[in-house]
């Protein structure tokens, strides 16, 4: 009997897991909402969709998606909020809401795509069996370098209105007296929306799938410039290992410009 009991239990708590891993939640600084998969999929809002470059599955791709404006609605918002999309891995970035809530038929154009069961996703290129479900923001309509890579969440759990990264974390900020064409800023910019979905700086942002970019030393004090600008574009040629997340930065994605003003960023922070 008492085994009985444990695989019912164990059962139980596999079918809530599951079930959890099924929902999205959506909130505001006020209060939250879950919806199944299922209650999206069957939601008035939603609709068939063409994305002719998916970033993540470097392919054209079909889904069946509602616009991330539509499931903003009715929330609290300022103008100046991002909004943290946040996946089952821990993955994290905040995105402008600016970007999301393009009017009229301004482009690029945010959706939350919605596995449906009868038409299953295919692998991810590079990651074995695994998939981009059961929640994936695509962008139709964006142009090559336009949306961060970043910003293509897959294998989504909850979306959260939040302040921007710049108010939460302060300390990622250059002095104000630093010139205003210091690449330093721009590259501040750049690492907001590359890196910090991944990297902390120290302690700063929420990211946990890589180390910690400020602490215990910053990159520019144990790369050599030529090593780190190569680790950058494609990270696999200098260092390689079976987890290795730290995806290859092309020129469309981090232009030469803008790569060494992340560098500068990450120089200034150094010996600031």
């Amino acid at each position: 009997m008492i085994g009985h009991g444990l695989v019912a239990l164990f059962l139980s708590l596999l079918f809530a897991a599951v079930a959890e891993a099924q929902s999205l939640k959506i909130a505001d600084r006020k209060g939250s909402k879950t919806f199944s998969a299922a209650d999206l999929l069957a939601s008035p809002l939603a609709r068939d969709i063409t994305i002719a470059r998916d970033s993540v599955y470097g392919r054209t791709m079909s889904y069946r998606a509602i616009p991330v404006p539509e499931l903003l609605k009715g929330l609290e918002l300022d103008p100046k909020d991002y909004v943290d999309f946040v996946a089952t891995d821990k993955f994290s970035i905040g995105i402008p809401l600016r970007l999301l809530l393009r009017p009229g038929s301004a482009s690029p154009h945010a959706y939350l795509a919605v596995e449906d069961p009868a038409r299953p996703w295919p692998a991810m290129p590079e990651k074995g069996k695994e998939t981009a479900a059961p929640f994936f923001i695509v962008w139709q309509d964006a142009k090559p370098g336009e949306i961060s890579p970043e910003y293509w969440v897959y294998k989504l759990a909850a979306i959260e209105v939040a302040d921007s990264p710049y108010l939460r974390w302060p300390s990622l900020e250059v002095a104000e007296s630093l010139p205003a064409t210091h690449p330093a800023r721009r590259g501040l910019d750049r690492y907001v929306a590359l890196c910090i979905s991944c990297h902390r700086f120290k302690g700063a942002g929420q990211g946990e799938q890589g180390p910690d970019l400020g602490q215990p030393m910053n990159p520019v004090d144990y790369f050599q410039p030529l090593a780190f600008r190569k680790f950058l574009r494609s990270s696999k040629q200098v260092r390689d290992w079976p987890d290795r997340k730290m995806p290859s930065f092309n020129e469309e994605v981090l232009s030469d410009e803008d790569m060494e003003a992340v560098i500068a960023w990450l120089t200034y922070k150094a010996r600031n």
